[in-house]
């Protein structure tokens, strides 16, 4: 089942493969004969010659420099050329240079994680243009949006204590092995929650290797769509979100590969724990669970605690947080959470009336229901004796 898609897709493929194969050798056979080599970025040699033109970012090789069709790429004179496993050509200022990015970049911030991640078999990435986080001030807990883009960094104050907020976004490419959104750079505040419908999204068509915006991803919804190039079917589905903060490395430590993680701390949503007061509010006191209201994204304890924090109509939840272990699941009155077994709502047939819907079985009935007792001593008469056989 793992690897279905990526047989479909060769299968699809294997003709235009072999086909651009034999182009791309014909283009390099008859290069040869016209005297031309071809060098990989791997083995380029940065090297700034005086016959180099200083408007251009071109450098022409000593052995090929009467050929207008040999160019070599170079990068600038300041940085030394690394060693990686993957480059990049990127104009600058009409030049063309060769950029050599580290795929294994430092891992630093709070990282955001998508649990339950389900992609079709034709969606090949997902990135986040844009995503909208809810952040707790360290100082006074109180919460608030931020809506960040790209790695363009965002300043803030809490509306209580008046502190300075500094959020930045690095997004991450998903794809079938990677479950990673991005990372946040956070100053005096932690993430605790993801709008999901309010983030834009960008996935990538694996049939025609185009990329569709999306947007209004719902928890716990497959979305589906209809490639606007090749109309091929694209779906991706969110069960929930994990923040994880990633602890810096240590200068002392010999393998800085090692990368160390921290479960956050103050956020109201941890995953395994308890949320604040168990999920009750002042307005129910024996609700122990958040409801997420799909006419906003957010979880509030109760649709109170939603009209009293904003501004629209509110809508019936579809889905619920556990407030004894923060597990987010489907919307389900009266039964049990499904990690860790406990009820979130006050047990329903206990007693002997609750609106209709209470236990009228009087040997299951407590002993300190009052009803239990009663017409136990009362005189019938015989005829409702009979009547009752």
């Amino acid at each position: 089942m793992l690897f279905r898609p990526f047989r479909r897709w060769l299968d699809r493929s294997l003709e235009r493969l072999f086909t651009e194969g034999a182009r791309q050798l014909k283009k390099d056979v008859d290069l040869e004969k016209a005297g031309l080599q071809f060098i990989p970025y791997q083995e380029l040699k940065v090297s700034v010659t005086e016959t180099s033109d200083p408007a251009s970012g071109f450098a022409a090789d000593e052995d090929t420099c009467n050929t207008a069709d040999k160019t070599q790429y170079e990068e600038s004179e300041e940085e030394e050329p690394t060693q990686c496993d993957e480059g990049q050509l990127q104009e600058e200022d009409g030049s063309h240079l060769v950029e050599n990015i580290k795929i294994n970049d430092p891992r630093r911030g709070t990282e955001i994680k998508l649990i339950g991640l389900r992609l079709g078999e034709n969606t090949a990435t997902v990135i986040a243009q844009q995503i909208t986080v809810c952040l707790q001030c360290n100082r006074c807990k109180v919460t608030a949006d931020l809506t960040l883009s790209g790695r363009t960094a965002c300043s803030a104050q809490c509306e209580k204590c008046n502190a300075d907020i500094n959020a930045a976004f690095r997004p991450c490419m998903i794809h079938h092995y990677s479950d990673v959104l991005g990372y946040l750079d956070l100053q005096n505040a932690t993430a605790s929650d993801l709008v999901l419908q309010d983030c834009d999204l960008t996935l990538g068509c694996l049939s025609c290797s185009q990329e569709v915006p999306v947007e209004r991803v719902f928890y716990g919804q497959t979305k589906e769509f209809n490639c606007e190039n090749c109309h091929s079917k694209l779906s991706i589905m969110a069960e929930s979100t994990r923040f994880q903060y990633i602890q810096p490395r240590s200068s002392n430590k010999t393998d800085s590969s090692a990368v160390s993680y921290k479960t956050i701390r103050d956020p109201a949503v941890q995953k395994g724990k308890p949320l604040p007061d168990k999920g009750t509010c002042k307005h129910y006191k024996q609700s122990h669970r958040w409801l997420r209201f799909p006419c906003c994204g957010r979880a509030y304890a109760c649709d109170v605690c939603h009209d009293e924090n904003q501004d629209h109509p509110m809508e019936l939840a579809t889905r619920m947080i556990c407030g004894f272990c923060a597990k987010e699941q489907p919307y389900a009155n009266g039964k049990p959470c499904v990690s860790c077994g406990s009820m979130m709502t006050r047990g329903m047939r206990t007693s002997h009336w609750e609106g209709g819907m209470g236990c009228r079985n009087k040997v299951k009935m407590s002993r300190n229901d009052r009803q239990k007792y009663t017409n136990t001593n009362k005189t019938v008469s015989r005829k409702a004796a009979s009547d009752k056989k």
